[in-house]
């Protein structure tokens, strides 16, 4: 029986193309809306979960308190972080723009020295080789960005100038979609700060905690022993979980308030609906009186417009989901084009899908109510009469 509701629904809906053509875009438009700020959030949120996790859960970040902008390097003596108890490693790494000279290409880059983590050599964040290996502490050796190889043209095993003094390029990174990673140059921290003659400074210092210790907790520790140990500076302390809840938190929030501006267009565009069922029950008035001297019961009726209207959010939803999708796929190529990062990923799944049709359907069948239920009381004879 629904198998021919469904049919019927849709000889009905076909017979009124252009009627039903404009309800689909009313529904389709506040899909979209829907659909691509939810997948390219979710995205985010998760692209941003990924680096955190390549980063580590029991790392904790130190980083110089600063206005707008990427904080200025700040002195910090690295032994009072080691000296706190709990406190398993202390790596650091600084940033500095320098004039770098490879032997086709003169510029500017982001020079970045790291002291790694006294029981792991490899670079923070998940960073990977592409060619190569890591530079060696004592030597004159640099490892670049994948994007600052390409814009330098330099290879493997051929050297690069920082301030005038020559280094050897011995790795190239591989890609990460980060422009702060892709274009910039790593070398050892002894060696950026004998180029910029100054010591003691830091753009940010990450603390490994202990396996038996809580990073929370520690942090909370490492921020009151600087207060109390370094007057110069301020630092923000927090664990990578913390900064990981509450970039999630963040983001949770904006998708949740920009999907509810997004819906407003859903209800419009169901208002749009339940317009479409009122006129059509006005035009198939007599048909109805066919239906119940027939012998169709009002649950029939009722159920025959309740498909009608699902079928036609369906379709809306169906369609909305395939642009919004488009759209979402869109401003990830774009952003990854234009941005060069791969922040604006797309989180396009089966839950999703599954949510956007379930809702259109449930929109539909609730836009359909009223008319359904009108359309189920009509009396028979006056409907048979009716002209």
């Amino acid at each position: 029986m629904l198998r021919d509701l469904a049919l019927l629904a849709l000889k009905n809906i076909m017979a009124r193309k252009a009627r039903s053509a404009l309800t689909l875009i009313g529904i389709a438009i506040g899909m979209t809306a829907v659909v691509a700020l939810i997948s390219l959030s979710v995205g985010a949120q998760r692209a941003i979960e990924r680096q955190f996790a390549k980063l580590g859960a029991d790392v904790i970040l130190v980083v110089p308190a600063g206005g707008l902008g990427e904080p200025r390097p700040a002195q910090l003596d690295l032994a009072i972080l080691k000296s706190i108890p709990g406190v398993r490693s202390v790596g650091a790494v600084r940033r500095e723009i320098l004039s770098v000279k490879s032997a086709a290409t003169p510029g500017f880059l982001a020079v970045v020295g790291v002291r790694s983590f006294d029981d792991d050599a490899r670079l923070f964040g998940g960073l990977e080789l592409a060619q190569g290996r890591l530079f060696l502490p004592d030597r004159d050796e640099v490892v670049l960005g994948e994007g600052a190889a390409r814009d330098f043209r330099v290879a493997l095993g051929e050297s690069i100038t920082i301030q005038d003094r020559a280094f050897h390029v011995v790795g190239i990174l591989q890609r990460t979609g980060n422009d702060q990673d892709d274009y910039a140059l790593y070398l050892a921290f002894e060696k950026l700060e004998e180029l910029v003659d100054a010591k003691g400074l830091i753009s940010l210092a990450l603390v490994r905690a202990a396996p038996e210790q809580d990073p929370t907790a520690l942090a909370h520790e490492i921020q009151r022993v600087l207060r109390e140990s370094v007057t110069e500076h301020e630092f923000v302390v927090q664990s990578s979980k913390q900064l990981s809840d509450l970039v999630s938190g963040v983001l949770t929030v904006l998708r949740w308030t920009l999907g509810a501006i997004a819906g407003i267009s859903l209800i419009v565009g169901g208002i749009g609906l339940a317009n479409t069922m009122l006129m059509a029950i006005v035009e198939r008035t007599h048909e109805i009186g066919i239906l119940k001297a027939l012998g169709a019961r009002r649950d029939h009726i009722l159920v025959l417009f309740l498909v009608e209207s699902g079928v036609l959010g369906l379709l809306g939803g169906l369609a909305g989901l395939l642009v919004g999708g488009a759209i979402a796929h869109s401003v990830a190529v774009a952003a990854h084009q234009f941005l060069r990062t791969d922040l604006f990923s797309v989180a396009f799944d089966g839950a999703l899908i599954f949510g956007a049709l379930s809702f259109s359907v449930l929109l539909g069948m609730l836009a359909g109510v009223w008319p359904a239920w009108r359309a189920a009381r009509l009396d028979p004879v006056e409907a048979l009469r009716y002209e």
